[in-house]
């Protein structure tokens, strides 16, 4: 069936190497997370879909396992490669790409088109032209019809409604952590069940999973990790530590923050603070 053949074609959910320093370290990880705000951000501009930005993500990602970039160089590099990660994921995913003069102006940032494409030459040979990716939102259309049909219009809401909840619970945990670390099946499984019922335990968790996709292999302690990962307030120092339902029920994730601000990015652009940068050292 469809969900078969999605799941075949994933690849690259996950790194067999352990990743490179840097994407433990405390700087790596804020400045990762001030990317993807921004790519939302910028989605939200662009009028991009869900997708595009999550492939963005994902490239983005991909590139920090296979290259290091020095932390001197931060945070204007991480923003660099935002702008070719975002454009190269529009070029893929969008019927007409931003031209990349569109991209220039960025808040303290003015790069030139040549830095820009210089930097997308170095994603497409770092990731060996390989741009090609499933995400959980491939899912999300099929998995919540399925919800609408077991739940009718009972909890949760209409497919429609979960699947924005879904969306938000998706990019809230692409915040919080690579979007290598799970297939984007399981993303997506998870995601949909955690904007139906909210806060589950274990055993009913593996339950519905079950009944939801009956025939994607999905791996439990993969699953139950992703679920307890996407209910995690950031806000709490607990690892273990989730939200309720009530909490997590009006997406009041920063993808939802910066949804409703998604013009947000032309405003800034108006900054007259600039400072011209060109492509910086990045290594192996």
């Amino acid at each position: 069936g469809y969900l078969d053949h999605l799941v075949s074609k994933e690849s690259s959910f996950c790194s067999a190497d352990p990743s490179p320093s840097m994407a433990s370290e405390d700087w790596f990880q804020c400045a990762r997370r001030d990317t993807v705000r921004w790519i939302l951000e910028t989605r939200g501009h662009f009028g991009f879909s869900h997708r595009t930005a999550y492939v963005a993500i994902a490239y983005f990602d991909r590139f920090s396992l296979r290259r290091c970039v020095d932390r001197s160089v931060m945070p204007w590099a991480a923003r660099l490669l935002a702008i070719a990660c975002v454009s190269l994921a529009a070029k893929m995913d969008e019927c007409q790409a931003p031209a990349l003069s569109e991209f220039r102006a960025d808040d303290d940032y003015d790069f030139s088109c040549d830095s820009i494409g210089r930097m997308e030459m170095l994603v497409l040979s770092t990731l060996d032209w390989r741009m090609g990716a499933v995400t959980p939102f491939d899912y999300l259309p099929c998995l919540s019809s399925r919800v609408r049909r077991f739940n009718g219009a009972g909890r949760g809401g209409g497919g429609g409604l979960i699947a924005v909840k879904a969306a938000a619970l998706i990019f809230s945990a692409a915040e919080a952590a690579s979007v290598l670390d799970y297939r984007p099946s399981t993303v997506a499984a998870v995601a949909i069940l955690a904007a139906t019922h909210g806060a589950l335990t274990r055993e009913p968790l593996e339950s519905k999973i079950s009944s939801l996709s009956p025939t994607c292999l999905l791996e439990k302690e993969d699953v139950y990790a992703c679920y307890t990962m996407m209910l995690r307030d950031p806000s709490s120092p607990s690892k273990t530590a989730k939200r309720s339902a009530s909490d997590r029920g009006d997406a009041d994730s920063t993808y939802a923050r910066l949804d409703a601000a998604s013009f947000s990015v032309a405003a800034a652009m108006n900054n007259n603070k600039r400072v011209r940068l060109e492509l910086p050292a990045v290594h192996r």
